[in-house]
Formats: C-alpha cells, structure tokens, sequence
C-alpha cells in the first residue's frame, strides 16, 4: 500500500522507489501483488506515464486514509515511552498510603493532566509476588522486597523505624533497660514485613542484638498498632512517620533509646521491560523528589 501510494504521488517507479529506498523491480512488484489480491487493476502503465483508473482512485484515498492512521497511532504508542500519558495504577500499604503518600500522588496527578492517575490503598506482604497485567497494576509501592526476575525494584527513600511505647504501660510494666528484656513485655507485632515478625533486630553499642518477642497483638498497620501503643497495650515497632505525632506530644515515648532500629527502604516495583514507559519513569522520580522534600529519608543530610 505505501509503495503504491508513494509510485502515484511521485508519477514514476523509479523515483517512488527512491523515496522507499527500494528497488524499482520490488516497488512495481509490490503494486502487482496488490492488484492480483484486490482483482482490479490500480494503474494504467505506458513507458513515459501513469494513470489511475476509477478502482486506482478510490483505493489511493483508503490508502492514504490507513496510512495516515497507522501513522498516528504509533506516533501515540512512541510518545508513552517519551511523555507520561494514559493511565497509572498504583498500590501502596494502606498506612503510608493514608498519611502520606495521597498527597504525593494527588500532586503528580495535577502535575500530569495527560495521565488518569488511580491509587489503591492495600497492605502489600513480605515477599509477596504481583500479577501485574491480571491486577491491572504498573507499579507496587512496599517495605519488603519481591525479588523476582521480571520486576524492577527501585529504592524511593529509606524510612527511619522505632521502638516505642505509652509512658503508663511503661510505669506498669516497669520499663526496661536491655533489648534482651524485650521478651518478657508485651509487644505489638506488625506482620508481614520481615521474615520472622516476631524477631526484633536493634543496632546497640555492643553490636546487632535479635530478640524473639511475645506478640501479645498484631496487625499489619501501623496506624492500628499507633493506636494499641497509645492505648497502653505495650510496645511496638513501627516507622516514625505512624508515631511521629505521638511522639511530639508525649502519648508515646521511645524505649530503649541507646538501642537503634535498623531504618528500611521503601521500593518502587515494576514490571520490567526494555524501556521503563515514561509514566512510570516520571511517578518514581517524582516521589523520590517528594519524599526528599519532606524529610523522610534518613539517609539524607538535615
């Protein structure tokens, strides 16, 4: 089809097949192969011209119709990978998602208005593996890695953890000054982020102490376990920004403070492909760039 249209517009083989880069014999073939399929005759060939008959006519406008089509829609398909449009699917945990990340995402939505922006708030489990095209996802936000060969994972900040617990249960309770007595409190024991929920690793002077606690309640929000610590249910281990307020306001204090909670990454996963689609691409560097601003990476300065 594009070498008849090219041969017609051009009034010669040889300068249509000039314009394709091809042989004169492989254009006027084509244009015969053409004619054989349809059962018509295109062209009325002499040795100094070209005339189209009244089916040649008519197929050079569907032609030219089709090609200006096939034209546009690659034109759309090659810009997804150059400029952020279409749709974007996210998933995050529902806590973060919650406080903080709504706001990140409403933000990139307003800065995008090519891009139908959607976000769904659903706790993601320790190693957990995504269909992404039956979930209808481009890209999963977590704490915990999923380590497979078809997805990317692309660290967006590391997040600083605590250890903290309500000032009352620690009276009751009698507090604690080694991480080992961690094991003869209560603890509020957040699931399916780590391996084994009930290990806690802390960094102390003397080096990494793993202590195996009593879950005496669980969740998979740190918004919940905020509001078990508060309540004086015992202690837990949770990111800061869950408990940043209570901590401000003294509803909650950090226990064993000459103990640090190793920090975690929080991840960008995506499926991946021999370019990353711009949509993509632009979220992720967007959030980076968010979160920065906000302070919630521990591994930068200030």
């Amino acid at each position: 089809m594009e070498s008849f249209v090219r041969v017609v517009r051009a009034g010669s083989f040889t300068v249509g097949a000039s314009q394709l880069g091809l042989s004169r014999a492989l254009v006027s073939r084509h244009i015969s192969d053409l004619e054989t399929h349809l059962g018509v005759r295109l062209l009325n060939r002499s040795t100094r011209s070209l005339a189209l008959t009244e089916e040649g006519t008519a197929y050079l406008e569907f032609c030219e119709k089709v090609m200006r089509e096939i034209e546009t829609n690659e034109h759309a398909i090659r810009r997804t990978h150059t400029e952020p449009a279409g749709s974007l699917k996210i998933l995050a945990p529902k806590s973060f998602g919650a406080m903080h990340l709504s706001d990140a995402v409403i933000g990139f939505a307003k800065a995008q208005p090519r891009l139908r922006v959607s976000l769904r708030l659903e706790n993601t489990p320790y190693r957990g593996s995504y269909d992404f095209a039956e979930r209808d996802l481009d890209v999963v936000l977590c704490f915990s890695t999923i380590r497979g060969s078809q997805v990317v994972e692309e660290k967006i900040v590391t997040l600083d953890w605590v250890l903290c617990a309500s000032p009352e249960y620690l009276a009751r309770s009698g507090g604690l000054s080694t991480a080992a007595a961690l094991a003869d409190h209560s603890c509020l024991v957040h699931i399916n982020v780590q391996p084994n929920d009930v290990v806690w690793r802390l960094n102390g002077k003397e080096g990494p102490v793993s202590v195996k606690v009593r879950a005496a309640f669980s969740a998979d929000s740190s918004l919940t376990l905020c509001k078990a610590a508060v309540a004086g249910f015992g202690i837990t281990m949770v990111p800061r920004y869950a408990v940043a307020d209570e901590l401000a306001n003294g509803a909650l204090v950090i226990v064993l403070p000459r103990y640090k909670v190793a920090a975690r990454p929080m991840l960008a996963v995506y499926p991946k492909a021999l370019v990353t689609p711009a949509k993509v691409q632009a979220f992720v560097d967007y959030l980076k760039v968010w979160m920065i601003e906000r302070s919630f990476d521990v591994t930068q300065p200030g």
